[in-house]
């Protein structure tokens, strides 16, 4: 749940003074039901809130824990539901969700000003040379498992996406991820690259497995059915300090990234690439990643949180037809 910025109404501003404190933006940790004191289930339940969600923020209010739910009143509309350990109500917020979509679709409408996509299937990005890509393999580990991703160019799958007057057809790229040597997650990527040489990112399809069996499709989205913008994978023309998107669908399947260093050598089972780009990303639950990025490689290091990958093969189309 996004901590949005307090709005505070003026019979909330007089309960604020009243007890001099200031009521902070809250940053929640999610409680099971069942551990979320009495008075405060019972405040959530009568003002139209069902079990489920609640974060306890990490601030107190009249020497109070201070919990926050989300509910849907008659016509439809999310709130967020701020209250004391004691059950006392001391705020509705309205649910920013629709300031941020307005938001994401104003970012949409100046991302895809005036792009052409003459020839989208053709990646030819030197920093995300998919066009020539085969298949890139990167093992190492992630949260005390050994992993294994298995990144394939699939030029025999074919889909289409519209943005505006423009019917676009998107090279699929296919992972397929490994923890501990079964399979985890099947991923199919949408992409495709402007006139101009940036790379877009314009949804996934999602399996996640376990024990052999489909078990969920976490994370799945698509241009123009759960967002209008699509992501920018990478920029035709990288710069130190430039931002950008990769996703940019929801509170939840969010990514703002960075360019970091310009300048990173990095050394893997397949090789020493000089002058690598290495990208932060920012994600939605919080946490930071980095990819690095080799000059007619692509991807050759994925370091997330809590481990580390290296590129151990790298498979062009032209070594495969030899």
């Amino acid at each position: 749940m996004k901590r949005a910025t307090v709005r505070i109404g003026r019979s909330i501003l007089a309960f604020v003074l009243a007890v001099t404190f200031t009521l902070p933006t809250f940053a929640g940790r999610p409680q099971k039901w069942e551990d979320v004191p009495k008075p405060v289930r019972d405040a959530i339940l009568a003002n139209g809130g069902k079990e489920g969600s609640v974060d306890k923020e990490s601030e107190v209010v009249d020497g109070k824990a201070v919990y926050e739910a989300s509910v849907k009143d008659k016509d439809g509309n999310v709130k967020d539901l701020v209250i004391t350990a004691d059950g006392k109500l001391i705020e509705t917020k309205t649910d920013d969700a629709a300031d941020a979509a307005q938001e994401r679709a104003d970012r949409g409408k100046k991302l895809l000003a005036g792009v052409k996509f003459t020839h989208p299937t053709q990646i030819t990005n030197p920093w995300l040379p998919f066009s020539s890509l085969k298949q890139d393999i990167l093992e190492g580990t992630e949260g005390g498992k050994k992993t294994r991703i298995e990144r394939t160019v699939k030029p025999d799958l074919h889909k289409t996406f519209k943005i505006g007057d423009q019917e676009i057809e998107v090279l699929v790229v296919e992972d397929r991820d490994y923890e501990d040597g079964k399979l985890a997650e099947v991923t199919l990527d949408y992409i495709a690259q402007d006139d101009n040489g940036n790379v877009y990112y314009f949804g996934e399809d999602v399996d996640e497995y376990r024990d052999g069996k489909i078990v969920g499709h976490d994370g799945a989205w698509l241009l123009g059915k759960d967002t209008q913008v699509p992501g920018v994978l990478f920029p035709a023309v990288p710069k130190l300090g430039l931002k950008f998107r990769s996703e940019d669908v929801s509170n939840d399947i969010s990514e703002i990234d960075e360019i970091v260093s310009m300048s990173e050598t990095v050394t893997t089972p397949a090789g020493k690439f000089t002058d690598c780009i290495k990208v932060k990303e920012n994600l939605a639950d919080g946490t930071t990643e980095y990819k690095y990025y080799a000059k007619g490689i692509g991807v050759v290091r994925e370091s997330p949180h809590d481990g580390d990958e290296l590129l151990t093969s790298h498979q062009t189309k032209d070594a495969a037809r030899k």
